[in-house]
């Protein structure tokens, strides 16, 4: 639907904004008058469940993708070759990506809770197996079982967020979840880097079992049942709501609602909503029900969940986003990969434990990355929203992308130059590293960012597509980095280049985007009926 508001063509991801570059919204989703309604939690239940997904993400990704500082043990006693050793991560990147065609139907199936209660327990399982297998087959197995069950990390705790928080909180209550996802990711292989070169391989596998043991305990006892299915015929409850700085920012509401007239609703409940609800509620206790009823729309979740994320992958502006999640996440994995077999070789001659440290510069890159990407590309959008006389277009956040691009390229062009020439291991560590950390948690900040604003009904069908980018390349990467490498005159410079054409190729489409084609897209796509996906669950 398109609105014409004095001479301002409205379309998804155009907004009118106030002086001070902040909007007045309604509440999004409409929250109903059940206090069981997650919607109408307390803020202490809704931050328990926040920290319950946060915690078994962390937990998840740590086991999933923090071998690699292992990999000489683990090439010792299974005689393996570094290709094979990056198909222990590769395998479970891929399976991480896929799985969650399964998952995210199954929860809207059978609830979000039940879903994470059983994947958390065969998580345990896995690790289990990894730690006691015995042969690379039945270890590769295992990696494998171990990223299709792990894939609840990249699905629930998006959707749980969609269920508790009202659209304008998602945007940083998504950065939080991000920042628990990557810090298992860098501060995992630091954990593994240790443990194993104190009390070998398996050690941190058995510390996994454990860590997996506590997040079926949290599960069990702080995550209710989060999907509520409410009327959505009831009266609107609106307030006042500031824009906030945060990481993917999906606070915007669809264009029907932002037209709307709040006045008169909004100057009889001022008073009353000193909170986004009036109602303070609880879960019930049949949401801690280990199991809920099967949803009877269950054949409308398996077509929808299933055929949306392919449908719209074929978005430019959806399939632009995903390859930008892709490049920086894919840069950290290149380096992830080659560390041990870099590091632990001539002239370094890293112990795993040494090698596992080096991942502090990732973790210290991303914090740095999540403290910046969001407040600066607000602060863009703002600028440019001042100067065009208060009309904000989605695409005006794009400019805050050109200065991390320059350090995503950075990370890659002195990241493979000093692995090539064997620089001084900080070098590696500060310019390949730390940049690819600072890359990783700013440039798809920016990008998802943005194809949220454009398409904010399915937040989570985008997180699919970018997911699916990411991990699919990834897996590619296990295949022909080691062999490039080694078969290349240049040696390590020519893997590089070859991701580095991989990530700034698709950038470069960020000028068109900016530059009008963005908002043509919008325009033709913006009778689409994803843009009222938002009332299907």
């Amino acid at each position: 639907m398109t609105t014409h508001c004095n001479n301002v063509e409205l379309i998804p991801g155009t907004e009118l904004m106030s002086d001070d570059s902040s909007a007045t919204k309604t509440l999004v989703p409409t929250p109903s008058s059940d206090p069981r309604d997650p919607l109408n939690w307390s803020r202490k239940w809704k931050l328990m469940v926040m920290a319950s997904q946060w915690l078994f993400t962390w937990i998840s990704v740590t086991g999933a993708l923090s071998i690699a500082p292992m990999f000489p043990l683990l090439g010792a006693q299974f005689h393996l070759n570094n290709s094979q050793l990056a198909m222990l991560t590769g395998i479970t990147v891929i399976t991480l990506g896929f799985a969650n065609f399964i998952i995210v139907p199954l929860s809207n199936i059978f609830g979000r809770r039940a879903v994470s209660l059983v994947f958390s327990i065969l998580i345990t399982l896995t690790c289990v197996w990894q730690a006691m297998a015995t042969s690379h087959s039945s270890l590769l197995a295992a990696r494998a079982v171990n990223g299709l069950v792990c894939a609840t990390s990249e699905s629930i705790p998006v959707q749980m967020i969609a269920d508790v928080f009202f659209l304008h909180e998602r945007g940083l209550w998504t950065g939080v979840y991000f920042t628990g996802y990557f810090m298992g990711a860098f501060l995992g292989p630091i954990m593994a880097g240790a443990i194993a070169a104190h009390h070998g391989w398996q050690s941190f596998f058995w510390l996994e079992t454990a860590l997996s043991g506590v997040s079926i305990i949290l599960i069990a006892l702080t995550f209710p049942e989060t999907k509520y299915h409410r009327n959505n015929a009831v009266l609107k409850i609106s307030a006042p709501i500031q824009t906030r700085s945060d990481i993917i920012t999906s606070e915007d509401q669809s264009q029907h609602e932002k037209q709307a007239t709040h006045a008169a609703a909004q100057d009889s409940e001022r008073s009353s909503l000193d909170t986004p609800s009036a109602i303070q509620g609880r879960p019930s206790r049949a949401q801690f029900m280990p199991f809920q009823n099967p949803d009877p729309r269950w054949k409308m979740f398996i077509v929808r969940d299933t055929w949306t994320p392919i449908k719209v992958f074929f978005n430019p502006i959806i399939l632009w986003a995903g390859l930008m999640l892709a490049g920086p996440a894919d840069i950290v994995l290149f380096f992830n990969i080659s560390e041990s077999p870099i590091l632990a070789a001539p002239p370094y001659l890293f112990t795993p434990e040494k090698v596992g440290y080096t991942n502090f510069a990732f973790a210290i890159g991303a914090l740095v990355g999540l403290a910046t990407a969001g407040p600066y590309s607000d602060w863009v959008a703002a600028c440019a929203t001042r100067k065009n006389g208060g009309v904000r277009e989605a695409e005006m956040r794009l400019p805050a992308l050109w200065f991390y691009m320059v350090i995503t390229m950075l990370s890659l062009i002195l990241g493979g130059m000093a692995y090539q020439r064997q620089w001084a291991w900080g070098h590696i560590v500060v310019w390949g590293y730390g940049f690819a950390g600072l890359s990783v948690t700013t440039v798809p900040t920016i990008c998802i960012a943005y194809a949220i604003d454009c398409y904010k009904p399915i937040s989570g069908e985008i997180m699919v597509v970018a997911t699916v980018c990411k991990n699919f390349i990834a897996f590619s990467y296990s295949y022909w980095v080691f062999d490039l490498a080694h078969d290349s005159k240049d040696g390590w410079i020519t893997p590089a280049m070859v991701i580095f054409a991989c990530t700034v190729g698709p950038a470069l489409f960020a000028f068109p985007l900016y530059y009008g084609l963005g908002k043509r897209i919008r325009r033709w796509t913006k009778g689409s009926d994803v843009h009222r996906m938002e009332e299907l669950i």
